[in-house]
């Protein structure tokens, strides 16, 4: 660690000599000035863990040379002990207590005395710079945490998607044949346990991102009604295994307003799912929206089983496990909710929970309304509508180094239709894309040798102008912003899904001369 710099100002060459003899250690460096001007030039160059100045000096005094000195931010916080042999006046004292001094000297000084305050002062500045080091290091070793759960999450969601995956298809395929009952229980087992260890692993990676301070919203004009209606849409699904009715009771009329719109889904669908999970058969949750005072309120209350009062304060706090049980054995990772918290405190949101034990539950959110500016684009969801295919068939690439998940995306594009072609690196398709003549290319984005980024940004430099989209298993802030940085078209989460590559298959059609 550097030595503590400490900064002498007086006129008086001898008095600077003496001061410096009696606060000289081995742990610092006494750097003089015989005037304020030379005192701020010094300054400019050198970080200080201490002033000392006289007050009684030609030219600038030292209350005017600690005013300027303060002025720097970087000053702002430097500890100024004040040394007079005249201004000893009360009035002088609180002048320079105003001027930011935190201490005074009496000429002549007392030896003993100045070097213990000294000692003090560069003791505290000592401790500060040690702790601001291990704070740098924590932060490097929190970086370096990310960006192994990133690697990580890459390498276990793969498997975990495939798994899932194949257990559906068993399961859809074997259901109406199989007569042992215990048989289709393993088969749901391992979905619902695959399904579980991918929401741990995405909420390890929420908690991880949120946590080193790297929460960044992507705020869209947003449908209101149409978006709570679609998060509503999607939960009934679920609901409807345990013959729960969600009711809505939506009064926002046309109301637009800018938020995240996927966090905010994610908020939602943590929510109700709640609800879902701690209700018991036939009954009700109710979702209502309303404007009150230029705020959007939402609320989620259940017939469920409600929560003890003195276990309300720690939902919102990670790992909370309450006394109260999911009424169909469903599990929790236990960070859902703080989740919701962190995601509604970036959106200057407020969120509460009031509950009677065997009556039920209400979350309700405040989120302020807010508006972007013209510029913006305005995007509303829609209702999910059914999308026609064209008979004339895509050619479509995938690009994936992972044999295992190459299999399964093509078992969903098969769904599609089209000619796929599978490649397992993007030397492949840099060297075949001429005899291929791809109209949609889809690249896995962590690959060794070229990764999907490079690839991307290869095909353009190339004059190819056709769609590209990201396929990886972790999609946050910084994936976004590289995938829209390279030239993609967006990017999803790994396997793609029928729905969404129907979506974008009938985009190209539409867009594709006739």
């Amino acid at each position: 660690m550097d030595k503590a710099k400490i900064l002498i100002v007086d006129d008086l060459v001898e008095n600077l000599y003496s001061l410096e003899q009696i606060i000289e250690k081995e742990d610092r460096e006494i750097i003089s000035a015989t005037s304020g001007n030379e005192a701020l030039k010094l300054a400019r160059a050198n970080e200080f863990a201490l002033v000392i100045t006289d007050v009684q000096m030609p030219e600038m005094n030292g209350f005017e040379f600690i005013e300027i000195f303060r002025s720097k931010k970087e000053n702002q916080h430097v500890p100024v002990i004040f040394a007079t042999a005249i201004n000893k006046e009360k009035q002088y004292v609180i002048k320079g207590y105003s001027e930011g001094a935190v201490d005074y000297l009496y000429k002549p000084l007392d030896p003993d005395i100045v070097s213990a305050k000294v000692d003090i002062f560069v003791t505290l500045y000592n401790q500060k710079k040690a702790l601001e080091h291990q704070n740098q290091e924590l932060e490097a070793l929190n970086n370096l945490k990310n960006k192994f759960l990133g690697i990580a999450a890459h390498d276990i969601r793969n498997p975990l998607a495939i798994i899932e995956f194949y257990s559906k298809s068993l399961l859809t395929e074997l259901k109406p044949t199989l007569k042992d009952s215990s048989k289709i229980q393993e088969l749901e087992n391992i979905v619902v346990s695959t399904k579980f260890a991918q929401n741990l692993v995405n909420d390890f990676l929420d908690i991880s991102k949120m946590e080193s301070g790297n929460i960044e919203l992507i705020e869209e004009m947003v449908g209101v009604n149409s978006f709570l209606e679609s998060n509503i849409k999607f939960n009934q699904v679920f609901a409807n295994k345990k013959s729960i009715e969600l009711v809505k009771k939506i009064k926002v009329d046309d109301l637009k307003a800018a938020f995240d719109r996927n966090k905010m889904s994610q908020v939602l669908n943590n929510l109700i799912s709640n609800a879902v999970k701690f209700s018991h058969k036939d009954t009700k949750i109710f979702l209502e929206a309303v404007v009150k005072k230029g705020d959007l309120v939402i609320s989620i209350t259940d017939e469920g089983q409600g929560i003890p009062d003195n276990e309300i304060d720690i939902l919102f706090n990670p790992f909370a496990q309450t006394s109260v049980k999911s009424t169909a054995g469903e599990k929790s990772t236990g960070l859902g909710l703080m989740i919701v918290k962190k995601i509604l405190d970036a959106h200057n949101a407020q969120i509460t929970v009031t509950s009677e034990v065997g009556v039920g539950s209400c979350f309700q959110i405040v989120l302020p309304i807010k508006e972007l500016g013209p510029q913006e684009t305005i995007i509303q969801q829609t209702d999910e509508q059914k999308i026609s295919i064209s008979d004339e068939k895509l050619n479509i690439v995938v690009v994936d180094d992972d044999i295992l998940m190459r299999t399964l995306t093509e078992v969903v594009f098969s769904k599609v239709g089209g000619n796929i072609t599978m490649l397992e690196d993007g030397e492949a398709l840099l060297e075949q894309v001429n005899e291929i003549n791809p109209d949609l290319v889809f690249t896995d984005i962590n690959m060794p040798g070229i990764n999907g980024y490079d690839l991307v940004k290869q095909m353009r430099n190339m004059g190819l102008d056709i769609p590209v989209f990201g396929l990886t298993g972790l999609i946050n802030d910084e994936v976004q912003k590289l995938s829209k940085k390279s030239g993609m078209d967006g990017v999803y989460e790994k396997p793609p899904v029928e729905n969404m590559l129907k979506h974008i298959i009938s985009q190209i059609h539409e867009e594709k001369p006739v």
